[in-house]
């Protein structure tokens, strides 16, 4: 189409160019012409540069929750961040997960768009090439993970774990904590039998016998101690030292979405849990009874829980956490437990978050 109507309009100045001896009328053609050229050029060339795609108005914010993590507990229950962002008009919805692998899964199926866990959970995650971000990290009590056994147990040390049944959640900060705990005394992860159950599953297994030793997290390592005659074999500090709190870190996370279109909402979320940590470590007597409600667990258990939370700070995602990371996710790739070697610093998978001055 474009050609013809050019070569009609070539073959009209042809015939009339002798008449047009004007300069004006000349000119006035040849603008005619180019318009005409214009008008017939697609509007979506390959050099017209790409409009940005708006960004809609977030109007739920879809939050995902584990007991593991006191502070995003915390903020759901005195509902601080609906307060916060309801001038903005958006709402807050809570999704309870049993441990992080799962709370990702949600994450990349759209259930949830920001949640917090444990590391080990993001390594998986990652190596299945699973979408989300690490926005922030956590620091660790000293029971973020323990290795329990029964009061009567014959298992006495690390090294009497060699042939035995040991329970932990797949995918959770308790699976690298047993990967370590057995480098200390000489033992490979094939030494031990694993028995992959969830927190609430494991804890009437655990009173029945079905399994010699159990890896576990507070709140569930305090309800276990309570209500079981139970005996620690290991905790945090027994197993990474004074690396403790980085070594097997747990973080915040987000959808990339989310990250991308509302870096101030993220922003903002991090600032109440940072708020709710304050609070929580200067209160926490009455944080344990602000848990005690949520988790259904009696006041006792979680006064404890509470009393040896730690600093409880939220931390910018630090190439020193991220080493710690990295040697985690290089044991999971020599066991054979992931099916890759990944780089945990990729940026792709982490954001830096400006705190506040």
């Amino acid at each position: 189409m474009l050609n013809r109507l050019i070569n009609q309009l070539l073959y009209i100045f042809k015939i009339r160019s002798q008449r047009l001896k004007s300069f004006g009328l000349l000119f006035v053609f040849s603008v005619g012409l180019s318009i005409a050229i214009a008008s017939c050029t697609p509007s979506n060339s390959a050099d017209a540069p790409a409009q940005k795609p708006q960004v809609s108005k977030l109007t739920v914010l879809k939050m995902g929750h584990q007991k593991g993590m006191a502070l995003l507990n915390i903020i759901k229950a005195q509902g601080s961040l609906e307060k916060r962002l309801q001038p903005q008009g958006i709402s807050v919805t809570w999704n309870e997960f049993s441990s992080t692998a799962p709370l990702l899964e949600g994450m990349g199926v759209g259930a949830i768009v920001f949640g917090g866990g444990g590391g080990t959970g993001s390594v998986f995650a990652q190596a299945g090439d699973k979408p989300f971000v690490r926005v922030a990290a956590s620091t660790s009590s000293t029971r973020s993970s323990a290795i329990l056994v029964l009061d009567n147990s014959p298992i006495k040390t690390l090294a009497d774990l060699k042939g035995k049944k040991v329970a932990f959640a797949k995918g959770a900060s308790s699976q690298y904590m047993i990967v370590r705990a057995l480098e200390k005394v000489g033992l490979k992860y094939s030494d031990i039998t694993p028995v992959f159950l969830t927190p609430a599953e494991a804890l009437p297994a655990f009173e029945r016998g079905d399994f010699d030793a159990w890896v576990i997290w507070d709140p569930y390592t305090a309800e276990a101690e309570r209500k079981l005659p139970t005996r620690l074999l290991a905790d945090n500090t027994t197993v990474f030292g004074d690396k403790a709190a980085t070594e097997s870190p747990a973080f915040y996370y987000a959808a990339p979405d989310f990250v991308r279109d509302y870096p101030d909402i993220v922003k903002i979320v991090l600032q109440e849990i940072e708020k709710a940590g304050v609070w929580s470590k200067n209160n926490y007597k009455d944080s344990a009874q602000l848990l005690s409600k949520l988790y259904k667990a009696d006041i006792k258990t979680m006064e404890i829980v509470e009393e040896r939370g730690g600093e409880r700070k939220v931390l910018p995602v630090t190439g020193e956490v991220l080493a710690g990371l990295q040697r985690m996710a290089d044991a999971f790739y020599e066991l054979k437990v992931i099916p890759k070697k990944i780089d945990v610093s990729d940026p792709k998978y982490n954001w830096v978050y400006e705190k506040q001055s």
